[in-house]
């Protein structure tokens, strides 16, 4: 029963609130209604006010775009002008004998500088212009006519500062100059190869070490903005009487609007009673459908109970997951534990093979000291039986000798090679960048010098720097530069390159040559010590070098290949 009470109550509840709003909205129009004229002529008002100042608004932008506009197109043409004296005037006057020169006027045969030249060029274009004016000013204390040598102003400095840090962009403010409200409007006059070029030979320029793109001077462009406004005849008669217009065609459509606003206001007044005859006729469908509603509220208890259900059985699977979960952390705690294990013996056995490769060398460096004095004892027995026994020896004789002397010297070399090789594996690595381009120069500078009479096209790319130890670096490209000389010692046009390229998202390094090359069969033999691909009769050498550079960029963290074909040359890469 009180139930039923509850439901016959909530849509009257909802009726009545219905009653107040239409009765609210109608008392309103009836207000706007009465006060029409007032309303709409303060919003025609407002309406006015925004249209002035906005078109004021967009005057003040369309003077300052077409100023900003006019300045960017003058200062490009300038860059362009200058950069096109520097290339296509300047350097073919040098060509002729005649120089450019700061104070030209004074000098015989000379022409401006391509600054003086767009800086004059400016001031002819701007001439009977009042107030227009293009200015050169530098942070550099350039000896130079026209604004170089002038203390810069506030503007100057602050475009100065940006410009260096951003050349490729502009500069501009609007500020009172010599009274008028004027755009100030400055870019970077940046270095080109020929003004480095002139600049860094000129003794009369601020400094030496001027640089491709290098800032070296501000192009200021100064607009008075009422001059642009005189050029573009905008003035504010022309906006009062577009504004005069809007009146006029507001009072006539003003009188239209009052005539249709009565019409509609009846219209609305019938159309507020047809609506509340709706809204009786809503009131009763919204108690059919709170009687709907409450009957989907019990079959929305209904599936709620069954979802309990369905959660608490869920909850036992889920546990018993969760129990199965736990089992596999613990399994895998375990194999983490083994896995720690396995790290700390490998640890050890890596200490344990570091020792070995240590005593290893250790031994190697002694061995080869050691057989030094037998060989010499060897060498220096073999050259006296030569020397004090000739006459008694044979040819037969003499050869055996020879040969024994030959071996022995081999020998001495290869434990020289030996030597080498552990002082470099034991040697400790210091790393600092250098000029690897210096280097490779000056190795094939010691090579030619060696062989005078040889005739090899050498070529080195130009500012590859490093970072590795200097000392190490020189003993690799000693090797790889002195097999490339070796192995084209037989072609009548021998050719050398030292270069770099891209190699996995790193910088790769490679010494080429077309000499001898080699077969790519046997490449896994060429970084093993003391072995050959090519015998000793055709080109000499103990077989230690390659397996010296393989160490020595083991060492530091790089990776070394060969490509190569026979009697094509080869190409050895490496990186760091």
């Amino acid at each position: 029963m009180a139930d039923l009470t509850l439901n016959k109550l909530v849509p009257l509840q909802v009726f009545g609130i219905w009653k107040k709003c239409v009765e609210r909205v109608v008392g309103g129009l009836a207000a706007l209604h009465k006060h029409i004229i007032l309303v709409l002529s303060v919003l025609f008002g407002l309406c006015l006010l925004v249209i002035f100042l906005h078109i004021s608004q967009l005057k003040t932008q369309m003077i300052a775009t077409i100023a900003l506009r006019g300045a960017d197109t003058h200062s490009r043409q300038s860059s362009d002008s200058r950069e096109w004296h520097a290339i296509e005037v300047i350097e073919r006057f040098h060509a002729l004998g005649i120089k450019d020169s700061e104070p030209y006027r004074e000098a015989k045969g000379a022409i401006p500088l391509p600054d003086l030249l767009s800086l004059n060029l400016g001031g002819q274009l701007f001439s009977g212009r009042a107030g227009e004016r293009v200015r050169l000013s530098s942070g550099y204390p350039f000896s130079q006519e026209g604004n170089l040598g002038q203390q810069m102003d506030t503007f100057q400095r602050k475009a100065w500062d940006y410009l260096i840090q951003h050349p490729e962009q502009s500069f501009y403010q609007v500020e009172q100059v010599d009274g008028r409200q004027s755009l100030r409007f400055a870019t970077a006059g940046r270095m080109q190869q020929e003004c480095v070029n002139c600049h860094n030979e000129n003794a009369d320029s601020p400094k030496r070490d001027w640089q491709v793109g290098q800032v070296g001077a501000i192009v200021e462009i100064i607009y008075p903005l009422d001059s642009v406004e005189k050029m573009t005849g905008m003035n504010w008669i022309d906006s009062y009487g577009m504004m005069g217009v809007l009146v006029l065609l507001w009072l006539g459509g003003f009188g239209l609007v009052i005539l249709k606003i009565r019409g509609v206001s009846g219209e609305l007044e019938n159309q507020v009673r047809h609506r509340t005859a709706d809204l009786r006729e809503s009131n009763r469908q919204l108690e059919l459908e709170i009687y709907e509603r409450q009957l989907a509220e019990d079959t929305l208890r209904q599936a709620r109970d069954n979802l309990e259900k369905r959660v608490q059985e869920r909850t036992g699977k889920l546990a018993a997951s969760n129990a199965e979960l736990i089992r596999e952390v613990a399994e895998r705690k375990r194999a983490e534990n083994d896995i720690r294990k396995l790290n700390s013996q490998l640890v050890q056995r890596s200490a344990q093979l570091e020792a070995s490769n240590k005593e290893l060398e250790a031994f190697s460096y002694s061995v080869s000291h050691d057989l030094r004095a037998p060989l010499r004892g060897i060498d220096g027995f073999a050259q006296a039986i030569l020397e004090d026994y000739d006459g008694k020896l044979d040819d037969s004789g003499r050869s055996y000798l020879q040969r024994v002397r030959a071996a022995s010297q081999r020998m001495s070399q290869l434990i020289d090679a030996m030597l080498n090789l552990a002082r470099l594996t034991r040697a400790d690595i210091h790393t600092q960048t250098f000029d690897m381009s210096a280097i490779v120069r000056s190795i094939l500078d010691d090579l030619q010098k060696g062989e005078p009479e040889r005739k090899v096209e050498c070529v080195v790319a130009n500012n590859l720097f490093a970072i590795a130890d200097p000392q190490l670096l020189r003993a690799v490209l000693e090797n790889l530069l002195g097999n490339a000389w070796k192995f084209t010692r037989q072609q009548a046009q021998a050719r050398i390159e030292f270069g770099h390229e891209q190699y996995k998202g790193q910088a790769a390094y490679f010494v080429k040559d077309n000499g001898a090359g080699f077969d790519m069969t046997y490449s896994h033999k060429l970084f093993g010590t003391f072995q050959r691909l090519h015998a000793y009769t055709e080109f000499p050498g103990v077989g230690v070098g390659l397996a010296t550079v393989h160490r020595i960029i083991q060492r530091h963290g790089g990776q070394i290949w060969a490509e190569g074909a026979v009697n094509e040359g080869a190409t050895f890469h490496f990186t760091l």
